[in-house]
């Protein structure tokens, strides 16, 4: 956009003024008060409106009561010389657009053409005043470069002032060491109010642990009923899925429907509808043309009659013979492959001992893997158990053995007499068995000498009864010799036998404890055995190791089922296909036997038929040339029939759709897709909230779900009451314990004063808020835009100090300038003259960025106010070059800025008196 003339009826001191403006550099030359300012106001009133009441800016109402207001003629790249014209009193001060071919437009249009250019980016972007580099001295290096940043990357200095005034709101309401914000002062005043809660407290003894009792009771009646509402959401979804199962179950068979049967298109239906009927229209033709025959055919025989009235269908049907044929071979071996399945599983049910269930059962890998590990710990604590339980037993028995000596020896104990227990007791026992072998054998030798009769056998006989005789003898003689013993001898006898049966038991003791840990070991794991025997049919009289080592016969057993349930469908589809065929030959049973016979036996029967015929048509020499002009034109009719039948089955080419009545019954249901297709989209809108349609879902599985809901409903519904019950007790004992009052009103108190710091807080934490917004927004443009701005900083900061200094960049977050020597220098240390360089150069360095973008003039309204004479002069010649691409107005009172204009010989405007040149 560039301005060409301003049309000035009544703004300020100015009535019905023009002025051309140049398009590229202009100066509106005036002294202080001449109305440089009314210009710049006017130009940006026509363009973005006037004012609102509560804006505070200067009055520009016309002193001599003219119209307030006038017109604006510039260049636009899109629309070409665009003129806006805007008063005050008219059209309530919107403006009225022409263009140059003479259309015209509203606010709304002006606001189009302009856009992206707004009032704000008018202000901040493209206009330059003397106000702005006043402000530069007053700000800290902080400040300076941030604001030096934000007027490169935004146009303006609005979200550092932004930032600034939140940051200035938020210090007002708090300061972590402050004491005048009003935040501060609240929270000193809530510490005091919470130190007199304390000190009372600490007299009520346990009032804070019940309170704290009673916060922890309201969250756990908030978890319960939080649950509460879940459980009670899912028992309405459920009863939902109960009420509209009908409708799944009907959208269910719909989707197999449409999945089973590919829908054609539009074009195949209607193609295939056409040649349907023409296959219709062949028919009658060929009906037609046999009842013209029939006068002549009643002379032959009727069984030839049958045969040329159907002559199509019998040849149709012999050219499904060897089909038919192949099926039947086909049948007979899926008959044997499944009769060797049916074998082989009853022979493992009968081998194994197994049940149907057992066929249904379905470990997932981790399943089988848990139950390994749980298999080898099952079997090594049965191990330890048997190991312990034998030990157990021995011990028993010892320990029996050992009451039972402690009790003959007490009971010696208590008589006079005590008999010594002879180490020899045994040795005589050993005698006694040895010399009844000893008899024993003696006698078997005396019966072997008997019987052999050899006398040498005698001497071991003798010897051998001598032997035993001393042995029984010399036992009696030595029992009769017992010693008697002594008491002391007798007592320490009993305390040793004593401390052995101690021992005993302190071992069977230990003993039955480890079978107690193994006995908990085992019921812990038969809790998760039973979960398995419920869920997969296992026998818990089994042991885990036995479960899996029938794994692989279940998975052979599954395996047979799928392979007999598969053959059995084959077999049931070829006997489908078979019958189909059997039933096409249901019209010829009059004339050929076809009872008690298969589908290929009918078949072979029908070809005889067929064969027979045509025998009789030679034999009787029937051809005459009559008759062969009708089976030419039969015959002819009858291809163009088989022709139309291949193309409809070749258009719908499906396996299933093997003859015309299938097309037939194929175009039907292709008429029914749509409806069907309607019919299943209307369901799936009423399902899709209530059920996962990618899933599949039974009734009684949902019936199953909603008792477990409801379970759960009553379950947490008592854990809710017994939680409410215990929160009105102890409310009730807070309650007590609050009778005097007091704690009432500082709890009070202190809510007020909570309450107060909450709203503070929010307070607060807003301008935090839109304080770390700012600086993120920021952050962001100076990531985005940066190097480039810099790069063209540095080119316009270069050429207006005249190579002084070269380069601007960023570094470690502060902004700094590097002159021709290559020293840094911060801001801070810049002088006035050059800080405001500077900022000429990132306010021109942005406008050079955006220019494709707004396209709009630059205005300077004394911009160069530290400037001396030389750096105007660097200036003005920047901005001359600068203004051949982008327009640049400038306004001024400066002798100098007059004095290069007219070197230059560019146009100069003067306002404030008369001339101009």
């Amino acid at each position: 956009m560039k301005l060409r003339q301003l049309r000035i009826d009544g703004f300020g001191k100015f009535n019905n003024q023009v002025i051309d403006i140049d398009p590229q550099n202009q100066l509106i030359f005036g002294d202080n008060e001449a109305g440089k300012s009314s210009i710049y106001q006017f130009i940006r009133t026509i363009l973005f409106g006037f004012p609102k009441k509560r804006e505070m800016t200067r009055d520009f109402t016309p002193i001599n009561g003219a119209i307030y207001g006038g017109k604006i003629l510039f260049e636009d790249n899109q629309y070409g010389l665009v003129t806006v014209e805007r008063y005050k009193e008219k059209n309530k001060g919107a403006a009225t657009v022409t263009l140059e071919s003479g259309e015209t437009g509203d606010e709304l249009f002006l606001e189009k053409i302009l856009s992206p250019l707004t009032k704000e980016t008018f202000d901040q972007i493209f206009s330059f005043q003397q106000e702005q580099l006043a402000d530069l001295n007053q700000l800290n290096e902080m400040k300076l470069q941030h604001l030096l940043l934000a007027v490169g990357l935004t146009g303006s200095r609005r979200l550092s002032s932004m930032n600034d005034q939140f940051l200035k709101e938020r210090q007002k309401l708090f300061k972590p060491t402050g004491r005048i914000p009003e935040i501060n002062q609240k929270l000193r005043q809530l510490k005091k109010v919470d130190e007199q809660i304390a000190l009372v407290e600490s007299q009520e003894g346990t009032y804070r642990e019940k309170s704290l009792e009673t916060e922890q009771l309201l969250e756990k009646i908030a978890e319960v009923e939080k649950e509460q509402g879940y459980q009670q959401e899912l028992e309405k979804t459920v009863l939902e899925q109960q009420k509209r199962f009908p409708m799944y179950i009907e959208w269910e068979s719909l989707s197999k429907e449409f999945s089973d049967s590919l829908t054609a298109s539009s074009q195949t239906v209607e193609v295939v509808r056409q040649e349907i009927q023409n296959y219709d229209f062949l028919l009658r033709k060929e009906k037609e043309l046999l009842e013209s025959q029939t006068g002549r055919l009643e002379t032959e025989s009727p069984a030839y009659q049958f045969y040329m009235m159907n002559q199509r269908l019998f040849d149709e049907l012999l050219e499904e013979q060897l089909m038919v044929e192949s099926l039947t071979e086909r049948r007979q071996l899926l008959d044997e492959q499944l009769k060797e399945y049916q074998e082989s599983k009853v022979t493992l049910f009968e081998k194994y001992r197994l049940s149907e269930e057992t066929i249904n059962i379905d470990l997932s890998d981790d399943v089988e893997t848990e139950m390994l590990a749980l298999a080898k710990e099952e079997e090594e604590l049965i191990r330890q158990k048997v190991v312990l339980s034998n030990e157990k037993s021995r011990l028993n028995i010892r320990h029996k053995d050992m009451d039972m000596a402690l009790t003959t020896v007490e009971n010696q104990l208590s008589t006079e007499n005590v008999t010594r227990p002879s180490s020899r007791s045994k040795q005589t026992d050993n005698k006694k068995w040895f010399s009844g072998l000893s008899l024993a054998i003696g006698a078997l030798f005396l019966v072997l000498a008997i019987v052999i009769g050899k006398a040498w056998l005698y001497i071991p006989v003798l010897i051998l009864f001598g032997l035993g005789l001393y042995g029984l003898f010399g036992s009696a003689l030595k029992r009769a010799k017992k010693e008697p013993l002594t008491k002391e001898e007798a007592r320490e006898d009993y305390l040793l036998q004593l401390s052995v049966a101690d021992e005993v038991a302190h071992s069977l003791n230990e003993l039955e404890t480890q079978l107690e840990e193994i006995e908990s070991q085992i019921n812990e794991l038969q809790v998760k055995k039973q979960e398995w025997a419920d869920q997969y049919g296992f026998s818990m009289k089994e042991t885990m190791s036995l479960w899996l080592s029938r794994i692989p016969i279940y998975l052979q057993l599954q395996n047979i089922q799928e392979k007999e349930t598969e053959m059995t469908h084959n077999l049931s589809e070829v006997d489908r296909i078979l019958n189909s065929y059997g039933d096409s030959l249901a019209f010829a049973k009059e004339w050929v036997p076809l009872e008690n016979k298969t589908t290929k036996e009918s078949f072979q029967a029908i070809k005889e038929f067929v064969t027979k015929q045509k025998n009789y048509l030679t034999d009787k020499a029937l051809a005459t040339n009559t008759h062969d002009q009708f089976q030419e034109q039969l015959h002819q009719l009858r291809n163009d029939i088989a022709s139309s039948k291949e193309k409809i089955l070749s258009l719908i080419d499906l396996a299933n759709v093997t003859d015309i009545e299938e097309s037939k019954l194929w175009l039907k249901k292709q008429d029914m897709s749509e409806k069907g297709q309607s019919r299943k989209d209307e369901l799936a809108l009423s399902l899709e909230d209530y059920f996962d349609l990618n899933k599949s879902y039974k009734l009684v599985s949902i019936n199953h779900q909603l008792i477990q809901v409801k379970n759960e409903i009553d379950r947490l519904q008592e854990k809710n009451n017994q939680y409410r019950n215990d929160y009105q007790a102890l409310s009730y004992e807070l309650t007590q314990m609050e009778k005097n009052g007091s704690l009432d009103v500082l709890y009070q108190e202190k809510e007020n004063r909570l309450s107060v710091i909450k709203e503070l807080a929010d307070k607060w934490m807003t301008y935090r808020i839109a304080e770390e917004l700012t600086q993120d927004v920021f952050q962001y443009l100076s990531d985005q835009q940066l190097p480039a701005l810099l790069a063209t900083v540095t080119s316009y900061f270069k050429i207006l100090t005249e190579g002084r200094y070269i380069k601007v960049v960023v570094k470690d977050g502060q902004l700094i300038v590097i002159d021709n020597q290559q020293r840094k220098w911060p801001i801070v240390q810049l002088s006035t003259g050059t800080k405001d360089q500077l900022y000429m150069a990132f306010r021109l360095g942005f406008v050079h960025l955006h220019h494709e973008e707004y396209e709009a003039p630059v205005i300077i309204d004394d911009g160069w106010l530290h400037f001396d004479q030389k750096r105007k002069l660097v200036l003005f010649r920047l901005l001359k070059g600068f203004s051949q691409r982008t327009q640049v107005i400038c306004l001024s009172s400066d002798e100098a800025v007059r004095a290069y204009f007219e070197s230059q010989d560019l146009e100069i405007i003067q306002i404030g008196r008369e001339g101009k040149s």
